[in-house]
């Protein structure tokens, strides 16, 4: 789909659809005036009737009675004029797409906001991340529809007013921060006997080889060698072979701090010998949505060019249960030295994310970030509207609950206190895989702090946030894709940041 922004007059554009954000209260003028009086009058009568108030969410969709402009007309609330922001414009984006596709338009028109201080180029890039993240849709596998329906192919951002020079700057990040997204869901959303632990790391090479950045992947002898039990032992059920992908994009000098990415790639968690119950295991085909933000998050870091140097760590394997699989009361030797016993096979995801929390160390990076689908606890204390964020470092935890809200990928910190380090401690080793039942989420961070060292680190569990029930605005039912725009908001603020400090970056 194309995103292009068209200055001209309302009231001479021909398109299937326009859409007309208003606020609340607010009143037709200038252009609209003119759009209104070559349509008949059919917005000025809405407003007359009290049928339209303008809050945050209604619409209305008018039709056109004369033979010239646009054939329908959407207007749609954006609630108080003070209380606008990005995300309420990602939202009025999404909603006409939407709305397109409902009748099936190949083309829908945009009104581009009136002045703001959000800036003319953040707003053109989240009237296309609203757009591109909003006519989303994983149909790869359906039949073609038999009614003709069709795909929308083009959204006009129409500007009847002059317009920032970084416009197209703003439209083509927000193009490449959508297309990384929408890579990201693919991952989460297709079967989990199309991306196996191979594919996982095929499209990431391709990724690399397209984007300019380097790729290697290891598999399980070396992984071996390297003391990685954790992917060891939870690959042992499974016939697919893991694989350990490392990702670096070197987009500043050599004395820049590095930045570790570390995404949990599960390519299907049956649970191992700790089976888990029928109902919504296919969904856990998605339980790689941590290493598929991972991958997207670098890829769009080469793509924008920003001036950062990142390393994408995902172990990938799947977790199943054979005659080879590990098991309840196995103790592993991790790469740092520390010993697991094993309380529960389905408590797997953590074990890999240890042995790549390790490997991180050797790039002696400024601050590792991990994302998971890691616990059920963090969808019954957060729901699916929030990711929770734990971590050993206060800069770097507020830094990420920061960039959260500006891209609107929000965040909530629980704490990681000592107290709940004795709910892992074992008697036969050094520590457990699980903490019972109790503060699931907590515990499963306290576990993976075993294996940061002193590296400033965050843990991001995804869990209800990565694969929604039902849609939510741009945010479509299945996979999200959520952790790639918000690593993305946190590099450009880090690489803000450390050129204001003069010198960091070599």
């Amino acid at each position: 789909m194309r995103i292009r922004l068209r200055k001209g007059d309302l009231a001479r554009l021909r398109t299937p659809l326009l859409c007309v954000p208003l606020h609340e209260g607010e009143a037709l003028r200038g252009p609209l005036v003119t759009l209104d009086k070559a349509s008949g009058g059919i917005l000025a009568a809405v407003l007359r009737a009290g049928d339209w108030t303008g809050k945050l969410g209604t619409h209305v969709t008018l039709y056109n009675p004369k033979p010239a402009g646009p054939r329908r007309i959407l207007l749609l609330g954006v609630g108080k004029e003070a209380d606008l922001d990005l995300e309420r414009i990602r939202q009025v984006a999404a909603r006409a797409v939407m709305r397109a596709g409902e009748l099936q338009a190949r083309e829908v028109a945009i009104l581009f906001p009136a002045p703001q201080k959000l800036g003319d180029a953040a707003m053109a890039q989240a009237l296309t991340e609203g757009s591109l993240l909003g006519d989303y849709r994983f149909d790869k596998y359906k039949s073609r529809n038999e009614n003709g329906a069709t795909r929308l192919e083009s959204v006009l951002l129409v500007a009847v007013r002059r317009v920032d020079a970084t416009v197209g700057r703003g439209i083509e990040e927000g193009e490449i921060l959508a297309d990384a997204v929408r890579k990201a869901r693919d991952l989460v959303n297709a079967p989990a006997n199309e991306v196996t632990p191979t594919e996982m790391a095929r499209r990431a090479q391709a990724s690399a080889e397209a984007f300019g950045f380097k790729c290697k992947v290891l598999e399980r002898k070396e992984a071996e060698k390297l003391g990685m039990a954790g992917l060891v032992a939870v690959s042992a059920g499974t016939n697919q072979p893991p694989q350990f992908i490392i990702l670096e994009y070197e987009g500043a000098g050599k004395r820049a701090p590095r930045f570790v990415f570390v995404g949990k790639g599960i390519t299907f968690d049956a649970g191992g010998i700790c089976i888990k119950p029928a109902p919504k295991m296919d969904e856990m085909k998605g339980d790689m949505g941590g290493g598929a933000a991972v991958i997207g998050a670098v890829e769009a870091a080469a793509r924008l060019r920003l001036p950062v140097r990142v390393v994408g760590l995902v172990p990938c394997t799947e977790n199943l249960l054979g005659g080879s699989a590990y098991r309840p009361g196995d103790i592993l030797r991790m790469g740092n030295g520390k010993t697991v016993v094993v309380d529960n096979t389905d408590a797997e995801g953590r074990l890999i994310l240890a042995d790549a929390l390790v490997y991180a160390q050797r790039y002696e990076p400024a601050a590792i970030v991990d994302l998971a689908t890691l616990t059920g606890a963090a969808l019954i204390a957060l729901g699916q509207t929030a990711t929770a964020v734990l971590g050993n470092d206060r800069h770097l935890i507020e830094e990420l609950l920061a960039a959260g809200t500006r891209c609107y990928e929000r965040l909530w910190e629980l704490p990681l206190w000592e107290d709940y380090e004795e709910l892992i401690r074992s008697p036969i080793a050094d520590i457990r895989n699980t903490g019972g039942k109790n503060a699931g989420t907590i515990t499963a961070a306290a576990f993976l702090k075993h294996f940061v060292g002193a590296t400033p680190w965050a843990h991001l569990d995804i869990a209800g946030t990565s694969y929604l029930d039902k849609a939510e605005g741009y945010r479509p039912q299945g996979g999200t894709g959520v952790g790639v725009r918000l690593l993305i908001e946190f590099l450009r603020a880090r690489a803000a940041e450390d050129k204001s400090d003069g010198g960091r970056q070599g």
